[in-house]
């Protein structure tokens, strides 16, 4: 019987008490912006400031009061991300260059910068503090995007402690935004399919993975994109885990499929290589010692998980 996967390692357990019952809440929101031990995580265009170990192998984000913040320069915008078991209130901001051109010691003292992307990758933040700024990063990129109304184009405004923005003119409401993705783990006697985008390194190969679309459920939408990508028929799909992916607002809901096909039959604008591996094949790209130096994505992704789950077991023709 399949069994849900274990969640990699950004997931969405920050820890924090989000309080959404409590958004809406003008005076516990003044409340907390005013808070002795309110800390907030400043963003400067996204990027994320870091306290790094002198060794470079660890390193921790850098917080501020919001008395530091404004130091700086006026965000745009809060958000709140929830309180610590403390009872602190945790917001963040995210900063744009024409907002601190004026402070440019004081932004300089934040350095360095590092995108969240390269942080995850290396591995040097403690779990909690991988967690709070991928929320944090996430939502600030949605609030970098959504100035103005997409129905009338007049200026929004946020609300509700940054989980909400209205727009001042014909008052439609936007909220934070999730991107649903399939990204699945097609097997087929005793096999995985693994394919390579453009973009990846050479020798990388994932998971066949794409966006749900408009009409999809999760069983078609994996269905249609392995057909798409490789040629291959799906049969059935069940469900393995999930896990949100902030670059910038995916959500990335892990699938196995039951491979009907052999024959592939490549889409050459969506990959430009696809394999079947065997289990010990998918088991030395995961100990990166494949004879032709083939790997997979990072122990935090969701595909590395899912190919993992295949080499032990967890998910393929012989766990469903």
């Amino acid at each position: 019987m399949h069994k849900t996967i274990t969640p990699p390692k950004i997931s969405a357990q920050t820890g924090l008490e989000r309080h959404a019952d409590r958004r809406t809440d003008t005076a516990f929101m003044g409340s907390a912006r005013a808070h002795p031990d309110a800390k907030v995580l400043p963003l400067f265009d996204l990027r994320i400031p870091i306290v790094p170990a002198l060794d470079g192998s660890e390193a921790q984000l850098r917080w501020l009061s919001m008395h530091d913040v404004y130091a700086i320069a006026k965000p745009n915008e809060f958000v709140f991300l929830g309180e610590e078991e403390s009872g602190a209130p945790v917001f963040t901001c995210n900063f744009q260059a024409l907002q601190t051109y004026r402070s440019a010691a004081a932004v300089e003292e934040m350095k360095p910068l590092a995108d969240l992307r390269s942080l995850a990758l290396q591995g040097i933040l403690s779990q909690e503090e991988l967690l709070v700024v991928s929320q944090a990063r996430a939502l600030m990129a949605w609030h970098a995007v959504h100035r103005c109304c997409s129905r009338c184009g007049a200026q929004v405004r946020s609300h509700d402690g940054g989980w909400r923005r209205q727009c001042g003119a014909c008052g439609l409401d936007t909220y934070p935004r999730m991107d649903p993705a399939v990204i699945m783990l097609v097997t087929r006697n005793g096999r995985c399919l693994l394919g390579r985008e453009h973009r990846f390194p050479d020798k990388l190969f994932s998971t066949l993975a794409g966006y749900v679309e408009p009409g999809d459920d999760i069983e078609y939408a994996v269905r249609r994109e392995v057909r798409e990508e490789t040629g291959v028929q799906v049969g059935q799909v069940r469900y393995a885990g999930s896990q949100p992916w902030p670059f910038p607002h995916s959500l990335m809901i892990g699938c196995w499929g039951e491979g009907l096909s052999d024959e592939l039959t490549l889409s050459a604008a969506e990959i430009s290589d696809a394999r079947w591996f065997t289990r010990e094949e998918a088991a030395s790209m995961l100990a990166k010692s494949h004879p032709e130096g083939l790997e997979v994505p990072p122990s935090i992704s969701i595909a590395y998980t899912l190919i993992q789950s295949f080499v032990d077991g967890t998910l393929g023709e012989a766990a469903a």
